[in-house]
């Protein structure tokens, strides 16, 4: 509770405030599935991991829920990551994707990142669930979501568009208050 104070008073005072992340409350569950070289991409300042593990998103991040350090800059919404095919053994994000029109551009260009044997871990809100919360707690509802639909069914559709052989390996619908989480194996491609 005086921590919500505290940042209320650094943010009327213009001060940069840190919250929470949304992996924060997931790490244990999807660390298991984190193994060898990866990113983490749209991370905020807080990567999944801190070693073996490239934070990609903004030059600078509009979500600040840590102080690790933007290893690749990219605007996801402009352009590809600037990396070659086949460069991580797992791709990590987490409440991201909900923030593109154009799921399967951004699901093509993780499993494009992704050796053959690798995982692809998707952390989102099930939007319904996410609208909930904030009703009940007063929270703004985060303006970039673009589906309503968004939840487990929507991506498991959206998982079995993409061109490669993919195996769901391991899912968690809402068992973190309003978070889904879905790793997928990318057996070929």
């Amino acid at each position: 509770m005086l921590k919500k104070y505290i940042n209320k008073i650094k943010s009327k005072l213009g001060l940069k405030v840190i919250h929470g992340s949304e992996t924060a409350k997931v790490r244990k569950m999807v660390l298991p599935f984190c193994h060898g070289f990866g990113c983490d991409v749209g991370f905020g300042g807080d990567k999944v991991k801190k070693e073996n593990c490239l934070g990609i998103d903004y030059a600078t991040p509009y979500a600040q829920a840590g102080r690790d350090k933007v290893d690749v800059a990219v605007d996801l919404h402009k352009d590809l990551v600037p990396l070659p095919d086949n460069h991580f053994d797992y791709v990590y994000t987490s409440h991201l994707i909900e923030d593109f029109e154009d799921t399967g551009r951004m699901l093509n260009e993780f499993v494009r990142l992704i050796k053959p044997g690798g995982n692809l871990i998707l952390v989102f809100p099930d939007q319904q669930k996410f609208e909930e919360v904030c009703a009940r707690t007063g929270q703004a509802l985060n303006p970039f979501h673009v589906h309503a639909d968004m939840g487990f069914d929507y991506m498991k559709r959206e998982m079995e568009k993409i061109p490669a052989n993919t195996e769901l390996i391991f899912s968690s619908n809402c068992e973190i208050d309003y978070n889904v989480v879905m790793v997928y194996r990318i057996i070929s491609k």
